[in-house]
């Protein structure tokens, strides 16, 4: 059978961007149809399970208007089977509703709760403790998948913490995660743990190709493969700045970074690199310039001046004055210098102090 691993949807999670507001009404649209996207995906693919491995909600109070619609979508799917693991966002809010809840969902309870699909025994437990995986019990006739919602770390498990460790020999063919937002694989004796991450970015901590992870149990083994999913992806592209002499450098350097990233996705660019001070920065330009060809499109200043005493040794201008006098300031370690510097040259040539 073919199964889907999910997790972390977070339906109805605010947004913290700049984006306007008429894109911010779409933007969460599109975020909140993306779990009816996700189920006539595995509509396509030919899927007879979903596992959601925590985190569907983003909030431990559901509307009943949003709770509606995600058991809405489950049921009209009647054909898939919903194998739902409550993530620490979201608790126990969707059965707090009270709504009537279709056939085809299955919940996982907070101590190790057992199901069966097509030969697979599928397990999971909603607490992550330590000492958890001593009671886990699966058999040895079938293939396993185990699923959690927590941090994997090395070691021995704890409160939220699955630790590598007790893994091993427990008979666990696929650990399925949700937590952490971006996809991963980590093998360990017998098996594989697997975090399918978000289907979709909402923030710029969130960068990268986004999707789900689409199982077989057909075979000798659980085959996987990571499917790329997201409607738009979130993209951090660093220019690096040094030995610009001008704007147009610079301008030349942004499109030559951004003329691979497609239109339809969101973009902060990021300055990087020492630079002299007496380049000039037009990160406004910069924006105006490219701002227009992506969904949103931001930029951010994380360059420092590059600067050489020796060239200042002898300059009677203000500029020079006050590059020597903060250099030699043994108050200030390297790092502060450089913002120091760069905040004084903006300031003489009547730019914003800070940048962006």
């Amino acid at each position: 059978m073919k199964i889907i691993h999910t997790s972390d949807v977070h339906i109805d999670s605010p947004l913290s961007s700049r984006l306007s507001p008429d894109k911010v009404r779409e933007r969460r649209g599109e975020l909140r149809s993306n779990w009816r996207r996700l189920i006539a995906e595995a509509e396509r693919v030919g899927a007879e399970a979903v596992i959601i491995a925590g985190d569907l909600f983003d909030l431990g109070r559901v509307s009943l208007r949003t709770a509606a619609y995600a058991l809405d979508a489950m049921r009209e799917a009647a054909g898939i089977t919903f194998f739902y693991l409550e993530g620490n966002h979201e608790g126990a809010a969707l059965r707090d509703t009270g709504l009537e809840l279709p056939e085809n969902l299955r919940f996982f309870g907070e101590e190790w709760t057992y199901f069966e699909a097509d030969g697979v025994t599928v397990a999971g437990r909603s607490s992550v403790t330590a000492g958890m995986f001593d009671s886990l019990k699966l058999p040895t006739d079938r293939k396993s998948i185990v699923v959690l919602h927590g941090e994997l770390r090395e070691g021995r498990s704890g409160d939220e913490v699955i630790g590598l460790r007790d893994l091993s020999d427990k008979g666990i063919n696929y650990l399925a995660l949700g937590h952490y937002h971006s996809y991963s694989e980590t093998p360990f004796e017998g098996g594989v743990a697997v975090y399918s991450g978000t289907p979709e970015g909402r923030g710029f901590d969130e960068v990268g190709e986004m999707g789900y992870v689409l199982l077989d149990t057909d075979g000798n083994e659980i085959s996987r493969r990571f499917v790329p999913f997201a409607k738009r992806r979130l993209h951090i592209c660093e220019v690096d700045i040094t030995g610009a002499d001008c704007t147009s450098d610079i301008d030349e350097r942004a499109a030559e970074v951004l003329r691979s990233v497609p239109a339809e996705d969101l973009v902060r660019l990021t300055l990087v690199g020492g630079y002299s001070p007496d380049l000039l920065k037009d990160t406004d330009g910069l924006s105006r310039k490219f701002g227009g060809r992506f969904y949103y499109f931001e930029v951010k200043d994380s360059s420092r001046p590059h600067i050489n005493p020796e060239d200042y040794k002898y300059d009677k201008t203000l500029k020079g004055e006050f590059i020597r006098a903060v250099m030699a300031d043994e108050s200030l370690d390297d790092g502060m210098k450089a913002r120091v510097i760069s905040c004084g040259i903006n300031a003489l040539m009547g730019e914003e102090l800070f940048g962006e």
